[in-house]
């Protein structure tokens, strides 16, 4: 049966609807949670252990070991012992490091591709820590020999291809004789770049190797490629900072480093979602918010309710002081009270 793993402390990732949750499906009898670039949920958090935890089919159900962790593997709040099998069900909160996870073990179809995707995961978890903190990460082809050396080409949209050639109409017009007017494309898929010759006349060289015309090839930094005479580097940010988070050695946590639990309400818009595709794109009734109320959310039902609870003790009226009226009325009163009492002390003389 397959099982599923959310990342519950992550948005969306780029590329993703606004209210989506990362999250692979998996349909094996192993699944290695961690840091390294072969674990199958790779997490880039220094938390978290190259190899941290692993997932285990055993008959119909899944346990989950810590594999002798820095921070330790939490189900719920209870710690697991290294090496020590724990039987978990659909809904439960795993947390690794600094990140929860959530399970959801049901008829679900695995993940198209998991070794892209797993790597694709690590990389947009990466991109959004770097878009947070505001540093660049968008991925670049640049110039480091020929006749233009030093320009650039800023890959921004997934999914575009950026034509290089000698023609003033490419995205990276090149002044190199050798270079043809529309010679190669480049594009950004997920966390790959891909490089394509377009049947050029000298051909295009991805390090010694030289690439078959109209085929797609990953090229991943440093490796360098060539057209004519001009050499282009690829800069990576994103992979990169991926590169060094994953090289680091584990960061011992802290008491306040611990996130706290996100609660019950992980997949509750993705479900929605579902559901509205099971009923053909109609919402249900009453879609249930995925999101925690924030504390200034918070203090004004707090207000309300206060006020609603006096309303419902019944109103009171409001005490107010003397007036110059009552003070002449009750002195009026009290010496014709005298003046009885003195007439009648007369009669029974």
């Amino acid at each position: 049966m397959p099982v599923t793993v959310v990342v519950r402390t992550a948005s969306a990732p780029s590329g993703q609807a606004a209210g989506a949750v990362p999250a692979l499906t998996f349909d094996g009898s192993r699944i290695v949670i961690g840091r390294g670039s072969g674990s199958d949920v790779r997490l880039p958090d220094p938390s978290i252990s190259t190899r941290h935890a692993t997932i285990r089919a055993t008959g119909n159900d899944y346990a989950i070991v810590d594999e002798g962790s820095t921070n330790g593997t939490w189900v719920g709040g209870v710690k697991l012992l290294p090496q020590s099998p724990r039987v978990v069900k659909s809904g439960d909160l795993v947390r690794v490091g600094r990140v929860w996870l959530e399970l959801t073990i049901g008829q679900k179809a695995p993940t198209p591709d998991l070794g892209l995707a797993t790597r694709d995961l690590a990389f947009a978890l990466v991109q959004r820590a770097m878009d947070a903190v505001g540093d660049d990460t968008v991925a670049k082809v640049r110039v480091a020999e020929g006749p233009d050396i030093g320009e650039e080409l800023r890959l921004v949209e997934e999914g575009r291809a950026y034509v290089i050639g000698r023609a003033e109409t490419c995205d990276l017009p090149l002044a190199d004789a050798d270079a043809s007017r529309e010679h190669a494309v480049v594009a950004r898929r997920g966390g790959q770049i891909l490089l394509r010759d377009l049947g050029s006349r000298n051909g295009v060289f991805l390090g010694e190797s030289k690439l078959a015309a109209d085929r797609d090839v990953v090229w991943r930094a440093p490796t360098m490629a060539r057209i004519g005479i001009t050499v282009l580097a690829l800069d990576e940010p994103v992979s990169a900072a991926l590169a060094e988070l994953e090289a680091a050695a584990d960061e011992a946590m802290r008491e306040e480093d611990i996130p706290p639990s996100p609660g019950p309400l992980a997949l509750e818009q993705e479900r929605e979602h579902e559901h509205e595709h099971d009923n053909g794109g109609v919402p249900s009734a009453a879609p249930k918010s995925s999101a925690a109320p924030s504390v200034a959310a918070a203090a004004p039902i707090a207000e309300v309710a206060a006020d609603t609870s006096r309303m419902t003790r019944g109103a009171r009226p409001k005490k107010r002081g003397w007036s110059m009226t009552d003070v002449l009325v009750v002195t009026l009163a009290l010496g014709v009270i005298a003046a009885s009492i003195a007439g009648l002390v007369w009669v029974l003389r």
